[in-house]
């Protein structure tokens, strides 16, 4: 069972790699990463956040039941519309802030077999997507937070 990397371990701060092979291993590996996500009532968790230095993301309907896979996902496209939102990270637990993030984006991802699909995604999923894709890039939501709401002494302690 995959473990979820807690802030500062330094795999969060490396840009991922991409993956080139689409095969059983890498089923196996989003499987495991939703099954560790809904465990801990998670929306979406990104490749680095389970030590695996890869870049895929899973993503959560909010119902734990069912869950989409993006593969070597880049956004193409940032609205210029934002909206503000408090988020939280499986990685850095018991802390929230307020991010603002473009409430529309444009995604060019491949699934599991390797096709490549262009979506456009707006409200909660697009900030989830982009909050994901930050961790492939070793960006961290309190790099982008304007107010820790939650947590300012947890996160006070870790950067000691």
């Amino acid at each position: 069972m995959l473990k979820i990397a807690k802030y500062p371990d330094p795999i969060l701060r490396k840009t991922a790699k991409p993956i080139r092979d689409f095969n059983a291993a890498l089923e196996k590996l989003a499987e495991n990463m939703a099954r560790v996500m809904f465990a801990d009532d998670g929306i979406g968790l990104a490749g680095p956040q389970v030590s695996q230095s890869q870049r895929i993301i899973v993503v959560g309907d909010g119902r734990g039941d069912h869950y989409e896979v993006y593969v070597n996902p880049e956004v193409t496209f940032f609205s210029k519309d934002k909206t503000s939102t408090e988020e939280g990270c499986l990685s850095l637990p018991k802390i929230f802030g307020n991010v603002t993030r473009p409430k529309k984006i444009h995604l060019k991802y491949q699934d599991l077999e390797g096709n490549v699909i262009k979506e456009k995604i707006k409200g909660l999923k697009s900030v989830v997507i982009q909050h994901e894709v930050d961790h492939l890039d070793g960006i961290l939501f309190i790099d982008r937070v304007e107010k820790i709401t939650k947590g300012q002494d947890i996160l006070d302690s870790l950067k000691k």
